[in-house]
Formats: structure tokens, sequence, C-alpha cells
């Protein structure tokens, strides 16, 4: 038997309050109990079946992070099993006994407590599991090496190309043209999307935003605990395409808020966080060369504070790191990045943002005495010598157009993403009256253009 309030969500970084319960006289009052929890969680998912629980826990991604509950028998049988997996964050247990089995699950890092009464999570939950300022330890970490040998199965060529490209489309989505519509479309977009349309805090978040967003609160709403943060880091990482979209003009109000507050002269900031063996290995092999940040990247200007983040080792695959970076705002080509510190809705935590698309060195990586990796990264700009001629080049060879959406739709051709490129194509076509003679041609010509490189010879006839 089993109770889901909800599905997974492949746009939001989702958390999960998975229970494992052993009370079927008693089962219904504890799922209202338990939907009763007010938190930031987004879906809620109960079990009576041992492996049926971690079947479903060990079938979810990395992006998903559980706070889980179960009992004193249970959690004995099932903690061993799952506490080392990525995707569990804290375990409680409900127990009418506090006392007696609490030193055997001391053993275990993740365990946080014992409850006999589940109204009591309530006073954990809300503010628990909550953006934390200065660091995403929990967020997967998600960048592209410029001129990498590391991976045998692309070539350098093709590597650099993604890297460039990832640059690329997030200058050409900052640059779209504003229109009356754009925030009209988000508000939409989001109203329509399958996992926020069922949740009523996301609902009511999203009808804050229609009516009391403005460009110079684009920081503050990324740094609140909402579906922003959580839908345009997720989409910045893996690329999604049509969020990402919707999110343009929200970057380019983040990017300005940065530019207008940039450092003046430079220092140094730091993050913690765990890191995946293969995400070490790959930076390991690429020391000397350039990374870019996917996703908008968090930082503290203290070193202490970056410390107490630097992750759990007890966690499966992962390695606590520290990344040591220093940042110069009078190199050129820097993406932008300011302390955030009076933009935010945190004023004390001294956190300092860059823009998604930073480019770093990797200066050197190495291991202290507490088992910590110490990475250290220095700021780099577009502008150098090696970067600027292939920027240069392949801004040369974009197919520009007057048209944004014509322009993005070159840009997703340009990066392989056929299926992405062909649907704005359309959606202009969509837009163009029915007269033009001068657009819709040009249209007509790229979708055949796609279509015969996907292999669709029907459709480019």
């Amino acid at each position: 038997m089993q109770s889901d309030s909800t599905a997974n969500n492949n746009n939001i970084k989702t958390y999960w309050q998975i229970s494992l319960l052993d009370f079927p006289n008693d089962y219904q009052n504890i799922l209202d109990s338990l939907e009763q929890i007010p938190s930031s969680i987004n879906h809620i998912k109960t079990f009576e079946d041992i492996i049926e629980c971690e079947q479903f826990i060990r079938s979810l991604s990395d992006d998903d992070c559980i706070v889980f509950i179960t009992t004193v028998p249970l959690g004995q049988q099932i903690i061993p099993k799952i506490h080392q997996l990525r995707q569990v964050l804290v375990i409680y247990i409900y127990s009418a006994e506090i006392q007696s089995n609490e030193s055997w699950f001391r053993q275990f890092r993740k365990f946080r407590g014992i409850y006999s009464q589940l109204n009591q999570l309530a006073t954990l939950m809300p503010s628990r599991y909550r953006r934390r300022p200065g660091r995403e330890a929990d967020d997967l970490f998600s960048f592209d090496i410029f001129g990498t040998d590391g991976d045998q199965e692309k070539s350098t060529a093709e590597l650099d190309g993604h890297f460039i490209h990832s640059q690329l489309l997030i200058e050409t989505l900052q640059k779209m043209k504003s229109t009356s519509t754009v925030i009209e479309e988000f508000i939409h977009f989001c109203q329509d999307h399958e996992h926020i349309k069922d949740q009523n805090c996301y609902l009511k978040l999203v009808h804050e935003f229609k009516n009391e967003y403005s460009s110079d609160k684009a920081v503050w709403w990324y740094t609140r605990d909402s579906f922003v943060y959580r839908m345009l880091n997720k989409a910045l990482r893996v690329q999604n395409i049509d969020v990402l979209f919707v999110f343009r003009f929200f970057l380019r109000d983040i990017a300005q808020q940065l530019k207008e507050n940039q450092w003046s002269s430079p220092g140094y900031v730091y993050r913690g966080q765990s890191l995946s063996k293969y995400e070490l290995k790959r930076l390991q092999q690429s020391v000397g060369k350039l990374i870019s940040i996917n996703s908008l990247f968090s930082t503290t200007l203290y070193r202490d504070v970056a410390e107490v983040y630097v992750g759990d080792t007890d966690t499966e695959g992962l390695e606590k790191v520290l990344f040591i970076i220093y940042a110069d705002p009078l190199i050129d080509g820097i993406k932008p990045f300011a302390d955030i510190t009076f933009l935010s809705e945190f004023h004390q935590e001294g956190e300092t943002l860059f823009m998604s698309g930073s480019i770093f060195q990797i200066e050197s990586i190495q291991i202290d005495e507490n088992g910590v990796w110490l990475i250290e990264l220095k700021l780099f700009g577009d502008h150098d010598e090696v970067l600027k001629p292939i920027f240069n080049y392949l801004q040369r060879e974009s197919r520009r157009c007057e048209l944004d959406l014509l322009e993005f739709g070159n840009l997703l051709h340009d990066m392989g993403k056929f299926e992405d490129s062909k649907n704005y194509y359309n959606r202009c076509l969509k837009l163009l009256p029915s007269d033009d003679h001068a657009w819709k041609p040009y249209c007509y010509y790229l979708l055949g253009l796609v279509a015969t490189e996907s292999g669709d010879d029907k459709c480019a006839l």
C-alpha cells in the first residue's frame, strides 16, 4: 500500500517527504498528519513495504532530495541500506519511546532525532529545507571544460563547441528584446506547468510574482525559497530550452543588477559543497584549463561559512570540496558578479553571486588534513587571447537575424538541438502576419533545413 500526493518533476528541483510506517490501524490519520506538515517539501509519498520503499528511493534521480520518516523497527532494517544515497538528506524516527532506541540511530550522521508526535516536525521543516545563501551544496554541479582531453568519447572540438555554445545561449537569451507580454507569458507558463498548477504554495507565489515583480527585484526573487530558484537553476544546468526561454527577461534583469552592484576591487570568495567522485576527477584532469559554470554560482565572502557546508562524506560517491575563488572585476570580458547581501532576501550572509556562464581557470586542486579537497579557481574573461578568436569566429558564423525567435532558432540549430530549433521556427511562423512575404519563406527554408539534417526527408519536402 502506498500514498502518492504527486509525481516527479522534470523542471523543479524536487524535495520529497518519504515515509515508511507500520501502523495499519491508524494509517489514514497518520497520512493526514503528514500532509498537514507545512514545509517547502514538494511531494509526499508513504509506504508500508520496505522493499517497495527502497526500490522507489533508488529509482529517484540525483536531483531529488529526500526527507525520510520511519519507525524504529522499520528504520533499523532500511536505514543501513539507504543512508549513503545522495538523495537522502535527513532521517527522522517516529516513535513513542524516544530514549530507548536513540543511541542505535546516532551511528548514522543523517539521523536528526526521534519524535513521538508528527506535528513536532512542523517546527523543523519549514526553514530547514529552504535555499541557504552562499551555497547550493545539495544541487548538482554542472560545468563545461574548455580544451579538455579527459573524455575519450568526444573530440576536443565537440567539447569546446559545447563550452562556447553554452556561453552564446545565455548571451542570446539576455539580448532578446523585451515585449509587453513577457511577464504574462512567464506567468501562464508557470500556471500551466503540471507540477505547479496543483501546488497551492507555488500558485500563491506565481500570483505574487505577477503583481509585485520588477526588474530591480530579480535577485531578491532568485534568493527566495520558491519555484523561481529551483526551476531556473535546473533549467540552466540541463539546458531546458523552453524554461530558459520564458526566463529570458529574468536572466537579463539579474545580469543587470549584478553589473550595477559589481565589485570595485579584487578579492576572494568561497563555496563549500559535496562533489561526486566523477566530477572531482574531471576537474583534477583539467588543472590549468578553463571551466564554465552553467548555473548561477553562489559563493560567500566568509571562508568559515563555506566550510560549514563542505558536505557529508557519509553520502555514497561524494567528496567534500571547498572552492577558493579569486575574482578581479577589472578583467575584460567577465560575466558580472556582485555582493548581493542587500539585494537578497537574506541580509546578513555575505553572499556573492556570479552570473551563469562565468568562466574560471582551475589553478590547483589538493586535499587538506581534514579530507577536504581545496579547489582554487580564478575568474576569467572571454576576451582572453585564446577564447576571443573562437567567440569572434562563432559570432561571425552565426546567422544573425532581426527576429529574435529566428536568431534563437538558428543558435539552437547550430547547437544540434533540432527539435528545439524547429519549435522556435514554428513559433515565429505563427506570429508573422498572413501577408508576410519576407520572413515566412525564410522560416520554411529553415524548417526544411532542420528536417533534412535530422533525417526527416518527408518533412523536408
